[in-house]
């Protein structure tokens, strides 16, 4: 007698609520994903055509190579294609589940590649925060006490006193020095890219993905050598990132993650916004692990104590750099002219600056979202993982709008690097949960790597094109929208400066003249003036000699240089009044007795008749 079979039993209500919890509907996630990639792609190569630097950081394909820009968009848009994508998935799969079999290799291999890349495309437009000065540094052995009083003392190590032991060597110059600075740190960089896929326990596709979404960000141009501590932070906050989430899911890393935030205590002040993710960390430690008596080990008792007695050693050091510089970052003229600090927050172009901010620095930021609206990143563990990573983009998000940066947001960028590594974090934990949870979303993977990879790429190549990215620069100045006074007087003064070191005098000598419209400096007047000199245009530099003594009647080489060029326009009384004038300056000066011997000469010549 065969036996009735029973129809499956239905789930409860209660139960099917629960299984619906945090549960996309099928294709609802890679749907979501393509969409935004397809937005940002269509974006990109419509700004290709479109004069305008409002979106500046998507219209990068109008200044790069054709077959940057087009070549690389072209593969991020046929990643997007679902059978491309389904083919390229073994392929991924494999690659991420070897970062998780072989880690020691895979982060040697990581490290190598992204090295390379730094490498291979140094930054030669310098035209990122004060690149040429920083340099200019080391060139000069200037003490960086002079330029850069507000440095703490790591920073000064890398970026001055090591730079020097490297040049004083004659192995390198300074900006090779400061290069293979840059190449090692980014290579760090993606070691722990490989370290955060590993601890977060991502495997396949969704390893893959995190660590290109970590690796891949604007800031990969701190490492191509701009020698500042906002290229080390951005390791540091990784490493941060990385220790914290292994020191709260299994109890290991606390003494890594002690030093890296000691670290960053010494090299920069605004290491500070380490310390709520790092007090996080913790904090969930003591109350995980250390309750078990593991606080007893050395080497945690060390993780503990390291961050402690760096706070102690540096927060006087801190508190007065903070006092005596920071105003100008946080309250400057402009800022109380439009109302205080949260007037000017928001105010003119700066929602549209920082939008192209977070955009360039890291690509894919805006589907953290898109993905927590789709509820897939609701599962055991992921909750605490992303709260903590939150925590530590939260003090570098929250701040961006009161950060007036002196040349601007468009240049001044590497203010903000440190943010968009941490919201490179949370997107890179937000796509790998995402993935590991929605296996038919893993053709997505694919389009995830390109639309991060690519527009990264182009950052590179925009920097090491030295032609096409001043075009760029000088864009910003000649195309909507107006700039403000200050910005476009900075910008104007670095397109002359660049210029002039190149030795493209005509440019050099333009970009001058426009500084001076709203920066007459006496130097911006002087630099205008010797460019005018060596073109050729003596009447044009006296002119403008002349006004800048108006400002500085002291400056003994606007004297000398109103001399020289009066005598070589043949106007004697003008050279002989500022010789006169530089002699009375400097007694004695071998340049003002020498011109004023040329106009005796050359006046006697022209008194002397002309035999018949």
């Amino acid at each position: 007698m065969s036996r009735r079979r029973r129809p499956p039993a239905k789930p409860a209500a209660g139960d099917e609520r629960e299984r619906r919890v945090g549960e996309a509907p099928p294709g609802a996630v890679d749907l979501a994903i393509a969409l935004v990639i397809l937005l940002f792609l269509i974006a990109r190569a419509g700004l290709a055509f479109v004069p305008g630097m409002w979106a500046w950081s998507l219209n990068l394909q109008r200044f790069v190579h054709p077959l940057v820009g087009w070549g690389l968009w072209g593969l991020a848009a046929l990643a997007l294609v679902p059978a491309f994508g389904r083919r390229a998935a073994p392929w991924l799969e494999r690659a991420g589940d070897a970062m998780v079999r072989f880690p020691g290799r895979a982060g040697w291999v990581a490290a190598a590649l992204v090295g390379s890349l730094v490498g291979l495309l140094p930054d030669r437009v310098r035209f990122v925060g004060d690149f040429l000065l920083r340099q200019g540094t080391v060139e000069v052995a200037e003490q960086p006490s002079v330029l850069f009083p507000q440095a703490l003392p790591l920073d000064v190590l890398l970026h001055y006193h090591l730079p020097r032991y490297l040049t004083d060597s004659a192995l390198f110059s300074a900006n090779s020095a400061a290069r293979w600075i840059g190449v090692l740190e980014a290579a760090a960089l993606a070691a722990l890219a490989v370290a955060f896929a590993r601890t977060l326990g991502l495997r396949g596709v969704a390893a893959f993905s995190s660590v290109v979404v970590v690796v891949c960000g604007g800031y990969l141009g701190m490492f191509t050598g701009f020698s500042k501590a906002f290229a080390d932070l951005c390791l540091l906050l990784v490493g941060v990132g990385v220790y914290g989430l292994r020191a709260m899911r299994d109890g290991r890393g606390l003494l890594p993650l002690g030093l890296a935030f000691a670290l960053g205590v010494a090299l920069h002040r605004s290491a500070l916004g380490l310390l709520p993710a790092a007090a996080l960390a913790w904090a969930t430690w003591i109350v995980r692990h250390g309750r078990a008596g593991a606080w007893r080990r050395p080497a945690n008792l060390l993780g503990l104590a390291i961050p402690v007695a760096a706070l102690a050693v540096m927060i006087p050091r801190i508190a007065a750099v903070v006092a005596r510089f920071d105003a100008i970052h946080f309250t400057p003229a402009a800022v109380r002219s439009e109302g205080g600090v949260l007037a000017a927050a928001l105010s003119g172009l700066r929602p549209a600056d920082l939008l192209n901010l977070l955009t360039m620095l890291s690509p894919l930021a805006v589907l953290i979202p898109v993905l927590l609206v789709t509820g897939s990143l609701q599962r055991q563990g992921g909750r605490a993982e992303g709260a903590f990573l939150a925590v530590l983009a939260l003090p570098f998000v929250g701040i961006m709008p009161f950060i007036h940066p002196v040349h601007g947001l468009f240049r001044d960028w590497d203010d903000f690097a440190a943010t968009g590594v941490a919201l490179s974090l949370l997107a890179a934990w937000a796509v790998g949960v995402t993935l590991s949870r929605s296996p038919r979303a893993a053709w997505a993977a694919a389009a995830i790597a390109m639309a991060t990879a690519a527009p990264s790429l182009q950052w590179l190549a925009i920097h090491a094109d030295l032609d096409r990215g001043l075009a760029r620069v000088r864009a910003f100045m000649v195309e909507s929208p107006l700039r403000p006074p200050s910005e476009r007087g900075h910008t104007w003064d670095y397109l002359g400066i660049r210029n002039f070191n190149l030795d493209r005098l005509d440019a050099a000598a333009e970009a001058f003249s426009h500084a001076a419209e709203t920066a007459p400096s006496p130097r911006v007047l002087q630099q205008w003036a010797l460019a005018e000199t060596m073109r050729g245009n003596y009447r044009e530099a006296q002119v403008l000699y002349r006004r800048m003594l108006d400002k500085a009647p002291e400056n003994a080489l606007g004297w000398l240089g109103l001399a020289t060029v009066s005598l070589n326009a043949e106007d004697l009384p003008e050279a002989r009044r500022a010789g006169s004038a530089l002699l009375a300056l400097q007694p004695g000066n071998p340049d003002a007795i020498r011109v004023l011997e040329e106009v005796a000469a050359r006046e006697a010549a022209r008194q002397k008749p002309v035999a018949p």
